[in-house]
């Protein structure tokens, strides 16, 4: 195994783009698909219980659960562009971060300053297909594309701090 681990990222829409969805998906993945199937079912209700030229709230109670199985699918959509909003206000946006990766932990250079974290102060390690997701806390992660890593450098970092919890 190597010593250490450098990638060098850029920090902006384009390698950040997905990141948070990649978050639900990881954080909050059974709560997605509990959501999903009671936004299904609202829609089906509401499409099942429309009575073309019916008079009364029966429509309006149809018209009803479909907005609201509608705005749940799209409420993740909506908190993602939040998200990368939110992301354009940093520091260190539209800048170069340099990682370096180590048995103590992680050292993070850019545009906004420069800092040494062990990986104590870091609650989760996670690999994605697309990334790889370093916690903070349960809501703050650090985003790094896979587009970034050499073979077999996501794991390695997984390891690095897996051995620094033992």
């Amino acid at each position: 195994m190597k010593d250490f681990i450098r990638i060098e990222t850029n920090f902006n829409g384009t390698t950040q783009h997905g990141a948070y969805m990649q978050h639900l998906l990881h954080r909050w993945k059974w709560w997605l698909l509990v959501r999903a199937l009671v936004c299904f079912a609202a829609i089906l209700t509401g499409v099942l219980w429309y009575a073309p030229g019916a008079e009364g709230k029966s429509n309006l109670i149809a018209a009803f659960l479909i907005t609201v199985g509608c705005f749940g699918f799209v409420r993740p959509m909506v908190w993602q562009m939040w998200h990368e909003r939110q992301l354009r206000k940093h520091p260190a946006y539209a800048g170069k971060v340099v990682y370096k990766f180590d048995r103590e932990g992680v050292d993070m250079k850019g545009k906004a300053g420069a800092a040494k974290v062990e990986w104590s102060a870091f609650l989760e390690v996670v690999q994605r297909k697309k990334g790889l997701l370093i916690y903070q806390d349960k809501k703050q992660y650090i985003w790094i594309p896979a587009t970034e890593f050499e073979d077999g450098d996501m794991e390695a970092i997984v390891q690095l701090f897996e051995a620094s919890k033992r």
